[in-house]
């Protein structure tokens, strides 16, 4: 039967469209080429405002439309630019709220599924739930949801992760002593995080760097923060978190002997193929205010998991990425102002309330805290401290001395990369799940 159908995805927040909508919408194209896919990015606490952008450049993408123009279709039926429903099509939900996916469902009249991490709501608007794995599942039965409709596909995380480079050229064109150990930053993919945190983690760094000699720093730019946030996050760090500032002082391009076109993209444990040169990628240097210079670059941080040793990184769905690479990490959660922590729901709604709402949700953060064991992916996953976490009221020397610890004792890296592999599992989910859309369309 003929493949023209539609496809409607919803996705809004850095990790969603990052580790999810982006190797969703590169099988579904592979195995329906002349499925047209739409992208609805709902409103949603977590979103960093860049969703709607950075989903866009996703070629396989026919169109996106931003939360406004979600609403106004999904809740009032409102017509929107360059969308004409082919009548026959399946509705995916890769994140946001599950209720925006069932009124696109209902507006459209076609089936919905759900790829989530076992949360299960409106079960009787979906046609099945597809889970990354069994423990989600247990979660999705305790929810209510029916044994009929769970389907365990695999970690969808784990096929986002795509190495462009080979470690030769990209050491070099991010301008690395190859003698040196790499530590990588990942400060965050949303603008409030990234204000808060990449202080924090430079001044770590210049702490690291005065008793560590033979390290380097790579900065991660999320392609969620723009260059004008890192500029003015290093001339103006927050006070909030102590920390250190920083100036741009060198912007590279790629060298054309070192060309993208000539590396080839490597999916992990899979085939390679050419990378367009087109493809987003960013390089600065920098100076701390304590002195240290470092490399920022922004695009291929899977390349960036590959090259370094260690990572220093914030709860999120990164921390799958490098598990999967067998990167071993810190995982850094202040609690220094947990007023500024994003919630769902009513407790996110809390906050807003003046006067009181920032004491209110202080109270709510510090509460759910405590009900935290883990907030590393891999250690979620596998129920224990494969990778050490650093929760509460933290100074950037914490972060120092736990890096630290774990840098002088390559023995024990190479234990908790060896474990984060077998943790993680292996890739296809992607592939299952535009089989699954196939099998529901027909196609």
């Amino acid at each position: 039967m003929d493949n023209n159908v539609d496809i409607i995805i919803t996705a809004n927040s850095p990790g969603e469209v990052a580790t999810w909508l982006t190797p969703a919408v590169k099988a579904i194209a592979e195995r329906m080429p002349a499925a047209e896919i739409t992208v609805f990015t709902p409103p949603c606490t977590f979103s960093s405002g860049r969703e709607a952008a950075v989903a866009a450049a996703l070629p396989e993408v026919k169109r996106i439309f931003d939360a406004r123009q979600t609403i106004s279709f999904a809740l009032f039926g409102r017509q929107l630019p360059d969308f004409q429903p082919k009548g026959r099509g399946v509705v995916l939900f890769l994140g946001g709220d599950l209720f925006y996916a069932v009124l696109l469902a209902r507006r459209l009249g076609y089936p919905a599924y759900a790829y989530t991490d076992g949360r299960a709501q409106w079960v009787g608007s979906f046609s099945g739930f597809l889970l990354p794995h069994e423990q989600a599942r247990q979660k999705a039965l305790r929810a209510g949801a029916p044994p009929d409709k769970l389907f365990v596909v695999g970690d969808l995380m784990l096929d986002a992760v795509e190495s462009h480079w080979e470690a030769k050229g990209f050491s070099q064109a991010l301008g690395l002593d190859r003698d040196r150990t790499v530590i990588a930053l990942f400060p965050g993919s949303r603008p409030h995080e990234f204000r808060h945190m990449l202080p924090m983690f430079l001044r770590s760094a210049e702490i690291i760097s005065r008793d560590l000699r033979t390290v380097q720093f790579v900065l991660s730019i999320s392609p969620f923060i723009t260059e004008d946030i890192l500029r003015d996050v290093l001339s103006d760090p927050n006070p909030l978190l102590e920390g250190s500032g920083g100036e741009i002082i060198e912007q590279s391009s790629i060298p054309q002997d070192l060309g993208l076109q000539d590396s080839g993209v490597q999916a992990a444990g899979g085939a390679s193929h050419r990378f367009p040169r087109s493809s987003p990628g960013h390089i600065w240097h920098l100076r701390t205010w304590g002195g240290l210079h470092l490399t920022a670059v922004q695009g291929w941080q899977h390349d960036l998991m590959g090259l370094a040793v260690l990572a220093v990184t914030i709860p999120g769905s990164n921390t799958a990425e490098m598990a999967a690479v067998g990167l071993p990490m810190v995982v850094v959660t202040p609690l220094n102002k947990p007023e500024l922590i994003p919630l769902e729901g009513i407790p996110g709604l809390i906050g807003g309330i003046p006067l009181v709402g920032g004491y209110l949700k202080r109270k709510a953060v510090l509460a759910a805290a405590k009900r935290i064991k883990f907030t590393a992916l891999p250690n979620m996953k596998a129920q224990e401290e494969i990778v050490p976490e650093l929760m509460g009221i933290l100074r950037p020397e914490d972060v120092a001395i736990a890096v630290g610890n774990l840098i002088r004792s390559p023995e024990k890296l190479r234990a908790i990369s060896t474990r984060l592999k077998q943790v993680m599992g292996t890739r296809g989910a992607a592939r299952k799940i535009a089989e699954t859309l196939a099998a529901a369309l027909k196609v």
